[in-house]
């Protein structure tokens, strides 16, 4: 039998050499088999692929080979398995070598919860550090929030908090105290939709008759919105889609019933509040 004709490793003959074959073809085989591991690893200088028993704690994770690693070599991949979910900056040491940090792909340290508990994770040894061949954890979750939430990466919506009314999402401009108040401007005529949306405070001119209507409120639960009116003392308001409540506490659906009067000139207020059962309720504030 033939001495095999190898250059990688898959080409090695598992069963040769035979107890016949002459024992002066012996070096053949040896050399073909150092052939095979060269051809088949070329440029690597240490260890290829490395894992082991893994061990350490959150953020300093350990890796013991059953044969201990001589030491790190550049492009050495490592597997191992986060025994506990990271909280900062992480290391992996490596045959009691020297903790190396672990870093993403673009090299940058790791932020809590890019590791988590029990999963597996593949890393490349770049001659200083460990940088993982996966994504991290929070990388996948800002994936999900972009996808979800669009406009989260949009330099415009910086600092501003993104809201929702029923299928409907908006970035808006909210801080710790409140809602800015919303203008609707100068009124003449049409119809003026004051929407929950827009915030709880929301204010317009009247210059010319026009009706108010109402929309945006949520459903399930209590919510309200302040006007200021400026000079509404001057139309004849009309209304649709709110119920005024009188000062006897009836319920009218026609505004020039409720015997609620504002300021010729100036600003007048009233409140439209909706209990989330789709009625909107309106009175002088």
């Amino acid at each position: 039998m033939a001495v095999e004709n190898v250059t990688y490793i898959a080409d090695l003959d598992v069963a040769a050499p035979t107890g016949a074959m002459p024992k002066s073809e012996g070096d053949d085989h040896i050399r073909n088999g150092k052939k095979a591991a060269k051809n088949t690893f070329p440029g690597f200088t240490g260890a290829v692929l490395v894992g082991g028993v893994d061990g350490g704690a959150a953020n300093v994770y350990t890796l013991a080979p059953a044969t201990p690693l001589v030491g790190y070599a550049a492009k050495m991949q490592v597997v191992f398995q986060a025994i506990a979910t990271n909280t900062a900056a992480s290391t992996l040491n490596v045959s009691s070598l020297g903790a190396k940090s672990i870093v993403s792909e673009s090299g940058a340290a790791l932020g809590p919860g890019d590791l988590a508990a029990g999963r597996y994770y593949v890393a490349v040894y770049d001659g200083t550090k460990f940088r993982l061949t996966s994504v991290p954890q929070n990388y996948i979750d800002q994936l999900v929030i972009a996808g979800t939430v669009p406009g989260v990466s949009n330099a415009a919506n910086a600092g501003k908090v993104f809201a929702s009314t029923g299928t409907v999402g908006t970035w808006t401009s909210l801080d710790g105290r409140g809602d800015p108040v919303f203008n609707h401007g100068d009124i003449a005529t049409g119809t003026v939709v004051i929407d929950y949306a827009k915030g709880e405070g929301q204010k317009a001119r009247a210059t010319g008759p026009h009706t108010l209507t109402a929309t945006g409120f949520p459903v399930g639960r209590l919510a309200g919105v302040l006007l200021e009116l400026t000079n509404y003392g001057t139309i004849a308001l009309t209304t649709t889609g709110i119920l005024w409540i009188k000062s006897d506490g009836t319920e009218t659906a026609t505004f020039s019933q409720a015997g609620i009067t504002f300021p010729a000139a100036g600003r007048g207020r009233a409140v439209l509040y909706s209990y989330g059962d789709g009625i909107v309720y309106g009175k002088a504030a």
